[in-house]
């Protein structure tokens, strides 16, 4: 329920037309559309999975690891591609990242059609499938940087803020509205869904190719220099380590916690949990909304108020008890999360060298898998004993931004 943000630029490369803007902000705008597939690959695929279990001779364990095995190679690729961004420049790699994502989908109907048909023996439908996740974690994994960068040097610094929170906003929605097309889909036809997606970058990529392309990074680092670029300053490292690990434990905890909560079946709650993540990415879309029309004059003070709710909400989760008041402090906490991403990413960007961009989309991909394997694993353990110490551990990680946030001394 978290909005993942990578990346950006200041003092943008290309030359500002003498009426002040870069570009109009149509361009950045309609450039955020190609995050869309990741968002409604994500979210539709949970709403797949039933499908999936039901019309094919895998189980549920089967299907999260051939999910997980596309993680293993995006959670890669979201620090390679980075890092190949200054040979291979912007619009190039875009291009590679839809055409891969449409191939990847294209592999995944095809071999669920082709083992339905019998064509495929139920290994080599296993080995296709495979394949198709691993595919779409390499590709899929390039959209988030290359976007991010890109709309970042078409952007000026006071805009950095709205053009980060607008692609925030674009996969906040595209997730909010994957359920619903994997719902509609599956009415139709349960193979319809991979077809869709498979179009959807097709498509994208005649709609971005007038994109203007900015100046690509600077490609001539040394290799010494472009390892130490990977650390990002500590103190927003710490906030994005921590941000992104309360992320994954506020996620991890929701089954356990509506288990205990209700009586209900596992299905009520796998829908419960589905229906709540569409409305977080609905109320984040609202957030970023807000964000972009009401910009922080002071960023900082903004994010002191976000880790003081973070807290706030989750020592309620220590003492509700409820049904709704969980629902109602995971939509909340969803909604500071959303806001709080955006925030440390532009000042990470504006604090960074022009042609050490795609640094930048490196370093905040490297501790955002750092922060979600703190939270999994942290939560894991405390699970293990109760959930009011998943809570406690929610809430130091919420003490943390905001110790991060006071101990930083702005330059000048």
């Amino acid at each position: 329920m978290q909005t993942i943000i990578i990346q950006s630029n200041v003092g943008a490369t290309t030359e500002a037309p003498k009426g002040g803007n870069l570009v109009d902000d149509t361009q950045v705008r309609r450039l955020s559309w190609a995050v869309g597939p990741m968002g409604l690959s994500q979210s539709a695929m949970l709403v797949y999975l039933p499908l999936l279990v039901s019309n094919t001779d895998l189980d549920y364990q089967h299907w999260a690891q051939l999910f997980a095995a596309g993680m293993l190679t995006y959670l890669v690729g979201a620090i390679a591609w980075p890092l190949l961004l200054p040979r291979l420049g912007h619009r190039r790699m875009l291009w590679i990242g839809l055409g891969g994502f449409a191939i990847s989908m294209m592999l995944f109907g095809a071999t669920l059609w082709m083992r339905d048909s019998g064509v495929l023996t139920r290994d080599e439908n296993l080995m296709g499938l495979i394949l198709s996740r691993l595919l779409y974690g390499v590709f899929a994994s390039s959209l988030l940087p290359v976007t991010q960068s890109w709309s970042a040097q078409l952007s000026q610094p006071q805009q950095r803020l709205a053009a980060f929170s607008r692609i925030s906003q674009q996969l906040a929605l595209s997730r909010a509205l994957g359920p619903i097309l994997a719902a509609a889909a599956g009415w139709l036809h349960w193979l319809l869904l991979p077809v869709l997606l498979a179009l959807l970058p097709l498509i994208l990529i005649t709609k971005l190719a007038g994109s203007p392309e900015p100046t690509r990074p600077n490609s001539q680092l040394a290799l010494g220099k472009t390892l130490r670029g990977l650390i990002p300053p500590p103190w927003l490292g710490v906030i994005a380590i921590a941000t992104t690990a309360i992320a994954s434990s506020l996620q991890f905890q929701l089954s356990p916690a509506l288990a205990v909560l209700t009586s209900a079946s596992a299905e009520h709650i796998s829908l419960t949990i589905a229906l709540l993540m569409t409305a977080a990415a609905a109320l984040s879309v609202i957030g970023h909304r807000l964000q972009i029309r009401h910009p922080a004059p002071n960023p900082m003070l903004r994010q002191l108020w976000i880790a003081a709710l973070l807290v706030t909400c989750t020592l309620g989760l220590l003492l509700s008890h409820n049904l709704w008041g969980l629902c109602a402090i995971a939509l909340l906490m969803s909604l500071g999360l959303a806001w709080l991403t955006p925030l440390y990413s532009t000042s990470l960007s504006l604090g960074q060298h022009q042609n050490q961009q795609h640094l930048v989309a490196a370093q905040l991909g490297l501790t955002h898998i750092l922060g979600h394997l703190l939270g999994l694993s942290v939560t894991a353990v405390a699970m293990a004993q109760s959930l009011s110490c998943v809570y406690i551990w929610m809430t130091i990680l919420g003490m943390i931004i905001a110790i991060a946030n006071l101990s930083h001394q702005p330059e000048g």
